[in-house]
């Protein structure tokens, strides 16, 4: 399962994946709670979160986090990271 989680509201969520043809699950993290948890913010009023990628296992367990995300080559690296 692909989900993506950000700081904006919902109704935004939405549009914006009208617009782009988006179809991932979008989650808004409005208190920062879990980018705070993943170490993608700092604190509860940071603007925006720091892009990274989180590589959760079947049992709930972070594998991998990917700092950085090339968008074109990150498919490929997690698929081999999944082997």
């Amino acid at each position: 399962m692909l989900l993506g989680v950000t700081f904006s509201a919902p109704a935004d969520l939405k549009i914006w994946a009208n617009e782009t043809g988006l179809t991932t699950d979008l989650l808004c993290d409005a208190d920062r709670a879990v980018a705070m948890a993943y170490g993608a913010a700092e604190s509860p009023d940071q603007e925006r979160a720091t892009r990274l990628s989180v590589l959760i296992g079947s049992d709930g367990k972070v594998l991998k986090v990917y700092a950085k995300p090339d968008a074109e080559l990150h498919p490929e690296d997690v698929l081999k990271d999944l082997g």
